[in-house]
């Protein structure tokens, strides 16, 4: 039974709004000065995230915490998740995808869905238009992993973006000595997409969601970038999978995600100043999210609060959200605004969007700022003005209106 009493590590007010990350910088710049001071304390990463008892982030389970030496390493560092369902999968884990090759024609696989095991069909979904003009293969890195017509597959395009495979059974082996022949089609096609398994075919939207998540740079730390850190998603955003940490919550607190937090948005790109002392000045404000921790002290552990609990004001116009909801997913592939300036905007870190951000707004006026009338198709009119992102279906309407309501309330970071 869950005691009645509870804190949230935010300050939040009567009326249950939650505030903004940076209302815990002084306890957090207090706490926690550097990274040792994170990892060491009492309410910190070796007891709430590592080899606790032998569990959590040691050896085996990465990322690794059981050391400071063990973080640092995890700067830069891609995701590997252990899940058996490819379309949980979060974006910035994602991979680049696999090329479908018929000739000349080349495409990005998107996903591999399974239409019928009975008659071993499935139906591979592609990035770009495709005109099949003979045998497919598989390629990665120019390099061919399958070359199909060796599987006698029999092909059938359904659109300019979708093919259907109809797989047959492997020959049965001629004598008991022989190996069997692998299974393409429940071995390959059927698990494919599934992260850190180089033996798939690896599909570059797993989850399904329309976004190519390997565009926007995704690490578990991203050095500079919170909103590109995994780690980060996994502490505050529960689309992300189950808040982190999901046990010993007792021994993690509000102050110490806002010091990681900090800690990350600090970091050099390569990561060398890690065991430098936190700048907090300089930290941005955050996401605005509510966290539900138990309340310290000796009955802690009997609150029944672990794993934590989150409600994200991801509706909340701030420039956070504007920037990790809209901006990150769909604005800043390294053909766009991530790698640098485009178009007089850049979209690589929080700090560049928003500065970048500011000479294309007009606060208080989405109808005349150039980057609301960019994203909204009913403003955006052909010859005159192309919707962005090019060459990708619009942004989804609530994702359109918080930017609007962003700029109508004055467009603050």
């Amino acid at each position: 039974m869950r005691a009645p009493r509870l804190i949230t590590l935010l300050g939040l007010a009567a009326c249950g709004h939650s505030t903004p990350l940076e209302g815990e910088t002084a306890e957090a710049a207090k706490q926690y000065p550097d990274l040792f001071a994170i990892y060491s304390s009492e309410q910190g990463i070796y007891r709430g995230c590592g080899p606790t008892s032998g569990v959590c982030h040691n050896s085996n389970e990465f990322p690794n915490f059981d050391s400071l030496g063990s973080i640092v390493d995890t700067i830069g560092r891609d995701c590997n998740l252990k899940r058996g369902d490819a379309s949980t999968i979060h974006d910035l884990c994602e991979r680049q995808g696999d090329l479908l090759v018929s000739g000349s024609a080349t495409s990005e696989i998107a996903w591999i869905e399974t239409m019928d095991l009975t008659t071993r069909t499935w139906r591979v979904h592609l990035r770009e238009p495709f005109a099949m003009s003979g045998a497919l293969s598989v390629e990665r890195d120019d390099r061919e992993l399958y070359a199909f017509a060796d599987y006698a597959i029999t092909a059938t395009r359904d659109d300019d973006r979708t093919i259907t495979l109809t797989v047959p059974a492997p020959p049965p082996p001629m004598t008991e000595d022989d190996e069997p022949e692998p299974d393409f089609g429940l071995t390959v096609l059927s698990r494919s997409g599934i992260a850190g398994d180089p033996a798939l075919i690896r599909v570059g939207d797993p989850n399904r969601n329309g976004t190519f998540g390997a565009e926007l740079g995704g690490k578990i730390i991203k050095p500079g970038d919170p909103a590109r850190s995994y780690l980060m998603a996994r502490l505050l955003d529960p689309s992300a999978g189950p808040l982190m940490p999901r046990a010993n919550c007792c021994r993690w607190s509000k102050p110490a995600v806002r010091a990681l937090y900090c800690w990350i948005e600090s970091l050099n790109s390569d990561g060398s100043n890690a065991m430098a002392k936190i700048d907090y000045s300089r930290c941005s404000a955050g996401p605005s999210v509510e966290l539900l921790y138990p309340e310290p002290g000796p009955t802690c552990e009997m609150q029944g609060l672990c794993p934590v609990e989150a409600a994200s004001a991801d509706d909340e116009p701030t420039f956070h959200n504007v920037y990790a909801r809209v901006l990150v997913p769909s604005c800043s592939g390294p053909t766009c605004h991530g790698s640098g300036p485009v178009a007089g905007l850049d979209f690589s870190n929080e700090q560049r969007a928003f500065d970048t951000m500011l000479t294309k707004t007009k606060a208080g006026n989405p109808e005349t700022s150039t980057i609301y009338r960019r994203i909204e198709p009913n403003l955006c009119m052909a010859p005159d003005c192309v919707t962005m992102p090019l060459g990708r279906p619009p942004i989804a309407e609530a994702k359109r209106a918080l930017v609007r309501t962003w700029i109508e309330m004055g467009a603050q970071r």
